[in-house]
């Protein structure tokens, strides 16, 4: 997940930083983040950005925040400013807006509801993974686990299993941004694919059913309700 951070200001490219490493800990992802100083950095393209945060100071033009955020309206612009009211944000197509002072909690839930949209976007992003049979291309929607099995990794996905040479926490890094958490140690489960969760069984839509680990019950169904409720949000 690549995430860029505009800003002149050191203080609060500091913050931002120390938060996102902070949540990439908590959530147990990997961010590629990228800081960027000095107004002329925003009149730039930069179409290979997830997440963009923009601290927007006096100095900066209307026109070029609104510049920036039509060229890069495929990533997902988060205004940073000492304005206190959200519209502000609106005006510029932006995805959202945080207030200054920097708080943990909003940073936190704007990078929820951000990764819940890319990971739901119709441009999904499409993996390559490298399996006994040759190179798997697929997306996250397609896959619905994957199974740690005698060192080798079963990969369940539409068009059928595949084993690869991959740890689960190395998937994990890479797919946890696209809705899979680790219902028991040996795997990976797309939230997306789960229709219930019954005592300690974990039923797909692809009629397998999973196990669930009696010391991670509590987590894991409060987790599954809280992705069904993010997503009865955006319906």
């Amino acid at each position: 997940m690549r995430i860029a951070i505009y800003d002149n200001s050191l203080y609060i490219n500091k913050q931002l930083v120390y938060l996102l490493k902070k949540y990439e800990e908590i959530k147990k992802i990997c961010f590629s983040i990228n800081s960027f100083h000095g107004n002329e950095v925003i009149l730039s393209n930069n179409p290979n950005t997830d997440i963009a945060f923009l601290c927007v100071c006096d100095s900066v033009k209307t026109e070029i925040i609104r510049k920036f955020c039509l060229e890069n309206s495929e990533s997902k612009i988060i205004i940073v400013a000492n304005i206190p009211d959200y519209r502000y944000a609106f005006q510029f197509h932006a995805f959202d807006f945080i207030p200054l002072p920097i708080r943990e909690q909003n940073i936190f839930h704007t990078l929820d509801d951000a990764l819940y949209y890319i990971a739901n976007s119709s441009a999904e992003n499409t993996f390559s993974l490298r399996t006994d049979t040759g190179l798997l291309n697929v997306k996250p929607s397609q896959i619905y686990y994957f199974e740690h099995n005698f060192r080798k990794v079963i990969i369940s996905t539409d068009q059928g299993e595949y084993l690869g040479n991959y740890t689960l926490k190395e998937l994990s890094s890479k797919f946890r941004p696209y809705f899979f958490d680790s219902p028991h140690k040996s795997y990976l489960v797309n939230l997306n694919h789960i229709r219930y969760i019954k005592g300690f069984d974990i039923y797909l839509d692809s009629g397998t059913i999973l196990p669930l680990a009696q010391k991670k019950a509590v987590y894991f169904k409060s987790l599954f309700q809280q992705f069904q409720e993010k997503k009865l949000e955006i319906i």
